[in-house]
């Protein structure tokens, strides 16, 4: 592989999650709201936190986890210690992203288990917790903009995604 091949990974990896949290993500988390979710019968309740256990979640995970092998792979290609740490840093970032999408998916699933027993109005400590999550979820992934910002500065080209 070849820096600029390196590069495309990296850019490529992003691009994917970007578009996962707009496409896929995104639309659910409507429903980190009481009000929103009382527009939703029961049933569907319960498909909604079956489906962002299952599957949305997981699926956020895998993207993130992409993002740092992509860039696991391209470590060796920074021309210095820098941009080595900026990169490691970047790699550390998505553990970090990866544990708090891991542990926003305990909540769901411990969501799921006190609404089939409890009811609507007990979950609201949940819906908190995951809209906390979900906000140092948004913060961390802010820090990748400086990291590339970073690279820049450096004096590293990212070429354009075609």
């Amino acid at each position: 592989m070849s820096e600029q091949e390196g590069w495309h990974r990296v850019l490529k990896a992003f691009e994917d999650w970007i578009d996962y949290e707009t496409s896929e993500f995104g639309p659910y988390t409507g429903y980190f709201s009481l009000e929103n979710l009382r527009d939703l019968t029961s049933k569907e309740r319960i498909s909604w936190m079956q489906s962002m256990y299952d599957e949305i979640i997981p699926g956020r995970v895998e993207m993130c986890r992409k993002a740092g092998v992509a860039f696991e792979d391209f470590l060796p290609y920074m021309p210095d210690p820098s941009a080595r740490d900026i990169v490691q840093s970047m790699i550390d970032l998505t553990q970090v992203l990866s544990d708090e999408m891991l542990s926003m998916s305990d909540t769901m699933h411990s969501m799921k288990e006190e609404y089939e027993s409890s009811g609507l109005e007990e979950i609201v400590p949940y819906l908190t917790d995951l809209a906390d999550s979900e906000e140092n979820i948004r913060h961390h992934m802010s820090l990748f903009s400086e990291g590339f910002a970073k690279l820049r500065s450096m004096g590293l080209e990212m070429p354009d995604l075609e």
